[in-house]
């Protein structure tokens, strides 16, 4: 009789504990009701953008939910984000996963996207001046997107108007760009290593929310289900990235005189650890360190860019007339069988309006990289405790009707102003704001302009007969990617 009374009071002390821990603080922002051990993570479903949108408008544009135990605060304003993201105090990373944990070949903490502290501000200040030095947004880097340009024009072209998933092919050349800065080097889309490597990016970005769901609920990895497969091939997955972003650098292994000059970001990185700059008296220039930085650069500078590209495919099947007026620009200003450099750019105000409005409605990464706070913060009233996650919700800004007239047509001139010219309201912000905003963003504008543009500029998109296509179709994790889906590309000359 003792025996089950004692475990009847040790599950309601331990029950009365979780759910005690899900009490908000005092001030913390209101949201909806969390379960014990959960959290919030049951109602979010497959697209939590979608979700957090939703409680937006019940519980206002800074709200509280938790995952599992940890608390997360959502921002769904444009001024209050800038506002918490311009703080030191809100600019800390997540420091637990169940993915790249402490012990893996890329562990959290490391890198540029999950660094904090002087490590990440040391090691973004040397990517932001080497990728710069290396001529990020210049001429030899047009050369080599207009070759990745080309090459999948070819590919097209020989499709023969049949259909064609371009999703590989994309993915494969927006990874070479970066390759070429990170290496010096593109790799032939034959290349099984390079291949394997794309392939293994692929499936870990559309893996990624099983982490918040593992963190959520960690006892899922005690037995056998579909969230412990996924997360233990996520980790098999990053070793694989290690191995490959290894294999580089020791290709990269030459003594201290051959590194005058630097032709890529691997040379430069191994110069400024031979000559002992910016370590600061300390041994963060190291081998892992690059690793993991090397990985959020290929990851970050693939997946956003390749799957706006695609987003742009779809948009523009649902809004042919949209297609043709590019065309129409691309034609009378430039000519059909000129190849669009970065310089024709002021002069297709409409086509860069029309890439505009896909950031925008395709919302390649809704919420953008999580933040976390490194000290209790004020804002609006509201305090956010030590350790908070903060999250941007990109999704609801760039629908949020206080910014957008008719927020979810899609409509290319809302960037135009009364003379044509391009304009970028404040609303528009797909690269996120602040401290930590995406340090890649020159580069990423030039390449969705050189992809797009001339892609529209050699093809004329059509849908395979008895198919359909829609916006609303889509698969939802660190980056929201159309669900997969075949063209006919119908060469325009």
């Amino acid at each position: 009789m003792v025996l089950p009374f004692v475990l009847g009071a040790l599950l309601v002390v331990f029950f009365t504990y979780q759910w005690l821990q899900l009490q908000r603080p005092k001030n913390f922002p209101p949201g909806p009701a969390a379960l014990p051990f959960l959290g919030n993570i049951l109602s979010m479903g497959g697209k939590p953008a979608v979700k957090m949108t939703e409680w937006k408008e019940k519980y206002g544009d800074i709200l509280g939910i938790y995952n599992g135990r940890k608390r997360v605060v959502v921002i769904s304003d444009l001024h209050i984000l800038r506002k918490i993201f311009s703080e030191d105090a809100a600019s800390g990373r997540v420091h637990e996963s169940l993915i790249r944990e402490k012990n893996s070949a890329i562990p959290i903490g490391m890198g540029l996207v999950f660094s904090q502290d002087d490590l990440w501000k040391t090691h973004r200040r040397f990517a932001l001046s080497t990728l710069r030095d290396l001529g990020m947004g210049t001429n030899w880097m047009e050369d080599i997107i207009i070759a990745e340009v080309e090459g999948i024009c070819d590919v097209l072209r020989n499709a023969n108007e049949k259909p064609f998933n371009p999703k590989i092919r994309l993915t494969n050349s927006v990874s070479n760009i970066i390759c070429a800065l990170m290496f010096g080097k593109t790799f032939s889309l034959a290349d099984p290593k390079f291949s394997r490597l794309t392939d293994l990016v692929a499936e870990n970005a559309a893996i990624f929310k099983q982490d918040f769901v593992a963190s959520a609920a960690p006892f899922l990895l005690w037995f056998p289900n579909v969230v412990r497969t996924k997360i233990f091939k996520a980790r098999r997955n990053l070793t694989g990235w290690a191995e490959f972003m290894t294999e580089m650098i020791n290709e990269h292994l030459v003594s201290p005189w051959q590194l005058s000059k630097a032709p890529d970001y691997v040379y430069a990185y191994q110069q400024t650890k031979i000559n002992g700059l910016g370590n600061q008296g300390n041994d963060t220039f190291n081998d892992l360190q690059l690793v993991c930085s090397l990985v959020d650069l290929f990851v970050a500078g693939t997946e956003t860019v390749s799957t706006t590209i695609r987003w742009m495919m779809v948009f523009m099947i649902e809004n042919p007339d949209v297609m043709e007026k590019v065309q129409k620009e691309i034609n009378d200003n430039v000519g059909w069988q000129n190849v669009l450099t970065n310089s024709d750019r002021a002069r297709l105000p409409y086509t860069e309006a029309m890439i505009f409005e896909v950031q925008r409605c395709g919302n390649s990464a809704p919420l953008g990289v999580a933040h976390q706070s490194r000290e209790d913060i004020q804002l609006e009233g509201y305090t956010i405790p030590k350790d908070t996650l903060i999250i941007s919700n990109l999704f609801s800004i760039h629908r949020d009707s206080r910014y957008w007239k008719n927020p979810d047509k899609f409509d290319p001139t809302r960037f135009l102003d009364a003379d044509g010219k391009l304009t970028r309201p404040e609303g528009f912000i797909p690269f996120s704001i602040g401290k930590r905003a995406c340090l890649g963003e020159a580069l990423a504008r030039m390449e969705l302009f050189l992809f797009i543009a001339n892609l529209l500029r050699c093809f004329t998109l059509r849908l395979p007969q008895g198919k359909t296509l829609s916006h609303n179709d889509y698969q939802s994790s660190i980056v929201n990617s159309p669900d997969p889906f075949e063209l006919i590309f119908v060469p325009i000359f």
